[in-house]
């Protein structure tokens, strides 16, 4: 058995629904692993859902109405989407006045918190600023927020808001997701060896873990994924 802490590669976007439900799927799952599943290397990598877009915000029902032809789809999904989410505990409203922004200042800060503070807090912050509180990704005080959420002071978060720092190492993030094939989030790598994709259900990362020797679990459901619901560009 590996001696080294599994480590866990994770694409997403702070705009995916399934992406904030899959992150807390695999929390479930490394909690039932007990101290195994703490002791994990986790690492968050960037992908845009909507990388034509600009910091301009547009109301995410119009985003959404022009992506899938109709408003009644559009409600739909968005139904069923926050069904499922707070089927999870997760706080999601959706008549918050959500918008539909360019995430890379969002991912920049991510990438500034894998660096300096708690990645994994920034994301949840910001998940949380978009789904429950329908705030703007792109907005300066909504940024500091989140990163003050990771331990990041509000000066230095500013500071690289100002500058072009990040900018290239999460585009370098981007064209690692091209690479590898990534055309969906989320998207989990294992250990280097084994994904996992779209927001499966806690069994399924169980089942994944075992096959790395870390633990016997009940065979998952593999089909139990995204569905026509998932996320891909």
């Amino acid at each position: 058995m590996n001696s080294k802490p599994l480590r866990i590669d994770i694409w997403s976007d702070v705009v995916c629904p399934w992406c904030w439900i899959g992150k807390h799927r695999l929390q479930q799952a490394l909690e039932q692993l007990g101290e195994k599943g703490r002791d994990v290397d986790i690492r968050w990598h960037a992908f845009q859902l909507d990388p034509d877009s600009d910091e301009t915000p547009v109301p995410l029902r119009e985003a959404y109405e022009r992506k899938f032809g109709s408003r009644e789809r559009t409600e739909q999904i968005l139904a069923q989407t926050q069904a499922t989410g707070r089927g999870e505990g997760l706080p999601f409203d959706f008549d918050r006045g959500q918008v539909r922004v360019n995430t890379l200042k969002a991912h920049r800060l991510i990438w500034l918190a894998g660096r300096e503070g708690d990645a994994e807090a920034v994301g949840e912050a910001l998940f949380r600023a978009h789904f429950e509180q329908g705030r703007n990704l792109a907005d300066t005080r909504t940024l500091v927020e989140a990163g003050a959420a990771g331990g990041l002071p509000e000066a230095r978060v500013r500071a690289m808001l100002d500058s072009d720092e990040g900018i290239a190492e999460v585009r370098a993030q981007l064209g690692q997701a091209q690479a590898l094939g990534i055309r969906a989030v989320p998207t989990f790598l294992l250990d280097g060896q084994l994904a996992v994709q779209g927001a499966q259900s806690p069994d399924v990362f169980r089942e994944a873990f075992a096959r790395l020797g870390m633990a016997t679990a009940p065979a998952g459901d593999a089909g139990a994924g995204c569905g026509p619901e998932g996320c891909a560009l």
